[in-house]
């Protein structure tokens, strides 16, 4: 079919070459009309990726040549999708995520900034109930997002509450395997006969449109049942990418919070806890020291566990700085690595541009350098929260420059452009790596 083929040639560009290859020109052309077209996949997976990362395109570019719309029609050859026939799978094998039950409410860190979020839960796991519905917690890693939840779904367990914990990672498995073994009823029974559900990492759900479909009917079903709803993610609902509006609209029915990376109070307190549960004693030099180099909570906890066996392996009884660098030098290289600076955006940004650093710091104002350089001034300000004097310092501009080129990017945002949004999408993700 012509018009089949000149579609997976255009896909390519969207795709790549390779993935249209594998998992589109396999379909097998059972039959078409002029406004029908009947494929066969191979196997569910075939199915699941086209209906994620295909359905959506053909909508909008799947047409005859009288410009109506081809529907296209996908089924399974039950014959070779011998993995569903041949596999067994247990009735219920819908399960929560396995926790940490260190994670409670008595060695949550809580700060002022954080204080509000902390006691919402504590009302939740009193009450069960919240005049808020859903309630939608953000941060950046290592904020506490997963503690928090970990200790309302202890607290309510401990009170006989029906709570279901997963994290999306697993919903999604959940929803694929009860596709794949037909076991929806099961599903649904699980996910809708309880009292609280709560879902870590929500914005795992990006771009994948089947277990959206079926996260957005639960909850909907669980809300109008006035079932409590707890959601996490790493963003605000408002900059969820890959997520569907009517989804994002719904998170922002109950309260949406975010959650703060602790402070140098917040670190000192969570360092004289751990120091206390793991019973280490360091003089206030390496404390300092501690604190000076690692600056999330989950850094901090590596290294004092770090510390702590190599002192129990070498039996050493008092501890001096010098030794505690060479025990944690593999993870101070580590922190360093990871922390990002002006410096790595700035690359990131030259490398996806196909560019100089020197392209984007230097006077040329062609757009081949001019929209880079505007890119690297908005992610500077919104990554590392960098004043417009210190960030026109950078790259020789006065701060005024730096407020127009902001706001012309943020202007683009707004408007979702395309070449903006897939390309802030493919920076941040190598930034996040």
């Amino acid at each position: 079919m012509k018009t089949w083929n000149n579609f997976l040639k255009s896909i390519e560009t969207k795709l790549g070459k390779k993935n249209v290859d594998k998992w589109l020109r396999s379909l097998k052309v059972i039959t078409f009309d002029a406004c029908n077209l009947y494929l066969q996949a191979e196997n569910f997976f075939q199915v699941k990726w086209f209906e994620e990362h295909v359905r959506t395109h053909i909508k909008k570019t799947l047409y005859n040549e009288n410009y109506h719309p081809i529907k296209v029609h996908l089924t399974i050859n039950r014959n070779q999708d011998k993995e569903k026939s041949n596999t067994n799978i247990e009735a219920k094998y819908v399960k929560q995520d396995s926790f940490n039950l260190d994670h409670t409410f008595e060695n949550f860190i809580s700060t002022n900034e954080n204080m509000i979020v902390y006691k919402l839960f504590l009302e939740v796991s009193s009450t069960i109930k919240s005049s808020f519905n859903p309630i939608f917690i953000f941060g950046k890693k290592s904020t506490g997002k997963t503690h928090l939840l970990t200790s309302l779904m202890q607290s309510l367990k401990e009170k006989k509450v029906k709570v279901f914990f997963v994290n999306a990672s697993s919903f999604t498995k959940h929803v694929v395997d009860a596709i794949r073994f037909g076991k929806m009823q099961e599903f649904r029974n699980e996910y809708r006969n309880i009292d609280v559900l709560i879902i870590d990492d929500i914005h795992i759900l990006s771009n994948k449109n089947a277990t959206q479909e079926e996260f957005f009917h639960t909850f909907n079903t669980l809300h109008t049942l006035n079932k409590t709803i707890v959601l996490s993610s790493n963003q605000p609902s408002s900059k969820l990418e890959g997520i569907a509006p009517r989804l994002t609209s719904r998170f922002d029915w109950g309260i949406s919070l975010e959650l703060q990376a602790l402070d140098n109070e917040g670190l000192q307190k969570a360092l004289s806890n751990n120091l206390k549960s793991l019973n280490l004693s360091i003089n206030s030099e390496i404390q300092k020291f501690l604190l000076n180099n690692f600056s999330t909570l989950d850094s901090l906890k590596k290294a004092l566990k770090t510390i702590t066996l190599n002192q129990h392996l070498e039996k050493v009884e008092t501890l001096d700085i010098f030794r505690v660098k060479k025990y944690i030098s593999h993870l101070l290289v580590q922190e360093k690595n990871k922390k990002l600076t002006h410096e790595k955006i700035i690359y990131s940004i030259s490398n996806y541009y196909g560019i100089t650093n020197n392209d984007i710091l230097g006077k040329s104002q062609t757009k081949e350098c001019s929209h880079p350089r505007q890119l690297s001034m908005y992610l500077i300000r919104e990554l590392l929260k960098m004043p417009y004097m210190k960030i026109g310092s950078i790259f020789k501009r006065d701060h005024s420059t730096v407020m127009t080129s902001i706001k012309t990017i943020q202007k683009q945002v707004d408007l979702n452009k395309k070449n903006i949004y897939y390309a802030l999408l493919e920076i941040k993700k190598k930034l996040t790596n």
